[in-house]
C-alpha cells in the first residue's frame, strides 16, 4: 500500500514539474488571438458588405501604398510606436514608414459609422512583448484586406507561416481579392473551415477564468 500510495505521489510530482506556466499562457493566449482574429475579420467583412469596400480602403493616398492599422492598446504602442517611451525598432512592423500608419481609435470609429453600433474592442492579452510582436495587423490595399495575428504555439502548418523575423508565426486572413498574395493566408470562410485551424481552436483553455 506505501508503494502504490509512493508511485502515485511520484507521478503527480513528475506531472507539476513537466508543467510549463508560461507555455500554458501563450496557448491559452493564443487561443483568443485566433477568437480576436475571427471577431476583427467578422466586422470588416460586415462593413464591406454595407460599403462596398473596405475600412479605410479609400484612404490610400497612393496606388501602391498600403495602410497599416496596429490593433493594439496605448500600454502596448509604448513597444511599437517610435513615438513611444519603450519603443523596440525590432518589434515594429513598420519602422521605415512603407506604410501608411492610421490609428486604431480611427479604424474602430470607421467601422462603428457604418455598422452604427459600438464594437467590442478586442486585444492581444499579453500586455508586453517579448520576443515577438503584440497586438493585431490590420492591412487596406487597393485589392481588399489582411489582417493577421501572431500564434506562438501555432508553428508552421499550412495555415500558417512566420513573419521576417523567422521564429514568429502568425495566421493571416485574406479578402478574395488578396488571394495568392499574402503566404499561406486564407478567406475568413476558408480558414475557419480549415482542419488545421478546427484543431486549433477545439483545444480547452488551461486557465479559462483568467483569459
Amino acid at each position: 500500500m506505501k508503494l502504490k500510495r509512493s508511485i502515485i505521489l511520484l507521478i503527480s510530482f513528475i506531472s507539476a514539474c513537466s508543467v510549463n506556466p508560461m507555455k500554458q499562457f501563450q496557448e491559452d493566449a493564443d487561443l483568443l488571438r485566433l477568437e480576436h482574429l475571427e471577431y476583427w475579420t467578422q466586422v470588416i467583412e460586415e462593413f464591406y458588405k454595407v460599403k462596398g469596400h473596405y475600412p479605410l480602403q479609400k484612404k490610400i493616398q497612393n496606388k501602391g501604398k498600403m495602410i497599416l492599422v496596429k490593433i493594439a492598446t496605448k500600454q502596448q504602442m509604448r513597444y511599437l510606436s517610435v513615438e513611444g517611451d519603450k519603443y523596440n525598432k525590432r518589434l515594429d512592423y513598420n519602422p521605415t514608414g512603407y506604410f501608411q500608419n492610421i490609428g486604431v481609435k480611427e479604424f474602430v470609429a470607421t467601422i462603428e459609422s457604418v455598422l452604427t453600433r459600438e464594437l467590442v474592442e478586442k486585444y492581444d492579452i499579453q500586455k508586453v512583448p517579448t520576443s515577438s510582436p503584440v497586438g493585431y495587423y490590420y492591412f487596406a490595399t487597393n485589392d481588399g484586406y489582411l489582417l493577421w495575428v501572431t500564434c506562438i504555439t501555432c508553428g508552421v502548418t499550412q495555415v500558417s507561416t512566420l513573419l521576417m523575423d523567422g521564429f514568429t508565426p502568425t495566421v493571416n486572413i485574406v479578402s478574395e481579392g488578396m488571394k495568392g498574395k499574402v503566404t499561406k493566408a486564407l478567406t475568413r470562410e476558408n480558414m475557419l473551415n480549415h482542419p488545421t485551424y478546427k484543431s486549433w481552436v477545439t483545444r480547452p483553455f488551461h486557465k479559462a477564468e483568467y483569459v
